[in-house]
């Protein structure tokens, strides 16, 4: 975990808390366990960037959540693939743009932070039609097929003019659009927007391919040359013309790359490749025709095609429950072959594993393995086994810890540190789920260090369970109920409150209110929703804290949760 800085006027107490904070974490592992809702499909193959990289769909921010995984982008530069200009800024990127992220050399894990975001726009161009009926718009010649998952952004500058436009939002938002009139000289443009989204081409050779939109941004034409853009698998080739959808290209004008380096345009492409033109000039609306600056080859992105094999990971975006199905990544996933009980939250960070639906729009789900539930809170419990039973499904235990009952299973981390600090050595290690009772039972130490997570009805599963050595302090660590309301004491009367329904009672003076770090500190009085650490001693069901502070009796109280706090163990 994080030290907190030292503030300099409080040095003694900041070397005691820093000290507090040492001793009270440590063991356990961190993190969410993969607590899996069926079996996986042996069949699947991943949907993945390269090693060390992600590519996907902005499903939110907070900083950016791609795939599942929240970047830190303080520090990273975002650019336009297409433009290879400079650094365009964090107001740039929205919800719903597919874009690869790569990571910053200090990058881990457990704490992603990009140093790249990069934008990979399907196409841009003039809204030539648009099918209510079948949810679709067609753009420099390209079917864009749009789902309930895909988000509208509208950036016109009518938006902010004295009399402003009605802006385009949500799947409605497809008849706020303005389609072209007319045709050649006469034609009269409809909406110009940016789409972002996924391929989907039906896997025979020449059939081209379609976009299944994640964001539909419209906008003020841009200029440039990017301007316009079509992106997809080349129906027809032959010499310096090839097809992309209904889009014919003329490459007679333009630069074409392969491998990063120049090509001659006659022959360049074959049927079937991935490749990507744009231009700085409009093409002739409706646009069936466009004649590109630039051309070149794509081979990084995962073209979708009926019965394909995805393995798919993210956040849920909605849920229905007949048919069962939920979204994930712009995709509607049928959950209809899975067990009732697979049905994840909105929220559930979750890895699906599939099969591509005819059309595209939909994954057909083998199985789903919840990765992390959504507002899944953390704790943290230390102290001495109140007892093991065998749990409510094979191979699973109820482990009774300060009157706390936790459920362990395949998915917990299992370790014994109570007597080789920490280092469990090169051999396998003894202490696992076969074993996990009788292990237990013949331990020295009967003192545990636990990481649980709650979920939605407050039953928890623990993550990591740790044998450390004997002590007879015990520990909590989570955030303060609202009920019972917390009871602060003053002049000695002791400050009352509970973590996860296990009973605290404090001496105030034993309270230290710290805040998100030394710079801010807190008042000392607890709050319902606090972040605490608390050492102490446990006895009739209560977790009694004393004063003076010292290494076994405090209350660490950070105040509301920030970032990466949790629990504190």
């Amino acid at each position: 975990m994080k030290l907190l800085r030292p503030i300099p006027a409080l040095p003694a107490l900041a070397a005691l808390a820093a000290a507090l904070l040492v001793s009270a974490c440590g063991g356990g592992g961190g993190g969410s366990a993969a607590m899996p809702m069926a079996a996986p499909a042996p069949t699947a193959t991943a949907q993945s960037a390269s090693p060390g990289s992600s590519s996907g769909s902005i499903s939110a921010f907070g900083s950016v959540f791609v795939n599942g995984h929240e970047f830190d982008t303080r520090n990273a530069r975002v650019l336009d693939d297409d433009a290879g200009s400079g650094d365009l800024g964090l107001g740039a990127l929205e919800v719903g743009m597919t874009v690869d992220v790569v990571p910053a050399a200090d990058s881990t894990e457990a704490h992603p932070d990009a140093a790249e975001v990069h934008l990979h726009p399907l196409a841009r161009g003039i809204v030539d039609a648009v099918s209510a009926g079948a949810s679709t718009l067609t753009v420099m010649g390209q079917t864009v097929q749009v789902t309930a998952a895909t988000n509208f952004s509208d950036h016109r500058a009518c938006l902010t003019a004295a009399t402003p436009c009605s802006a385009v939002t949500g799947l409605v938002g497809l008849g706020g659009l303005a389609v072209t009139s007319g045709s050649g000289a006469s034609a009269v443009p409809g909406s110009y927007v940016t789409v972002f989204g996924y391929l989907y081409g039906s896997g025979a050779p020449g059939s081209g391919s379609s976009i299944v939109a994640t964001l539909v941004s419209v906008r003020d034409p841009l200029t440039g040359p990017v301007a316009y853009k079509a992106e997809g698998l080349v129906g027809a080739a032959s010499g310096s013309t090839l097809t992309l959808g209904g889009l014919t290209v003329d490459l007679s004008l333009a630069t074409c790359r392969s491998g990063g380096v120049d090509v001659n345009c006659g022959g360049a492409f074959a049927v079937g490749q991935l490749v990507s033109v744009v231009g700085a000039t409009q093409p002739a609306l409706p646009a069936t025709s466009f004649q590109p600056g630039l051309a070149w080859l794509r081979n990084a992105l995962l073209v979708h095609s009926d019965g394909s094999a995805v393995e798919l990971e993210g956040k849920v975006g909605s849920v229905a429950t007949s048919p069962a199905s939920f979204t994930l990544r712009g995709l509607e996933i049928d959950a209809s072959a899975l067990p009732a009980a697979s049905l994840p939250a909105v929220g559930d960070i979750v890895r699906v594993t599939g099969t591509v639906a005819a059309g595209g729009t939909a994954v057909k789900a083998g199985a789903v393995t919840l990765l992390h539930a959504a507002h899944a809170p953390t704790y943290g419990f230390e102290g001495d086994v109140g007892g093991v039973a065998a749990g409510p499904a094979a191979g699973t235990y109820t482990l009774t810890l300060l009157g706390q009952a936790i459920t362990v299973d395949a998915s917990t981390r299992l370790a014994d540190r109570s007597q080789r600090n920490g280092d469990d050595g090169p051999t396998p290690n003894p202490f696992n789920i076969t074993t996990f009772q009788t292990y237990l039972a013949a331990s020295v130490s009967q003192h545990l260090r636990v990481k649980v997570q709650a979920d939605a009805t407050g039953a928890l599963s623990a993550l990591s369970v740790t044998i450390v050595p004997p002590a007879t302090t015990a520990g909590v660590g989570g955030r303060v109920d609202a009920t019972p309301a917390p009871v602060n004491g003053a002049a000695g009367t002791p400050t009352v409150f509970s973590v996860h329904g296990l009973p605290v009672s404090a001496d105030p003076a034993a309270v230290i209110g710290l805040g998100r770090d030394w710079q801010h500190p807190l008042s000392t009085r607890v709050q319902a929703g606090d972040l605490v650490l608390v050492r102490g001693t446990w006895a009739g069901g209560t977790l009694t804290v004393t004063a003076p502070i010292g290494p076994s009796s405090f209350v660490i109280d950070k105040g509301r949760p920030q970032g990466d706090d949790d629990d504190l163990f």
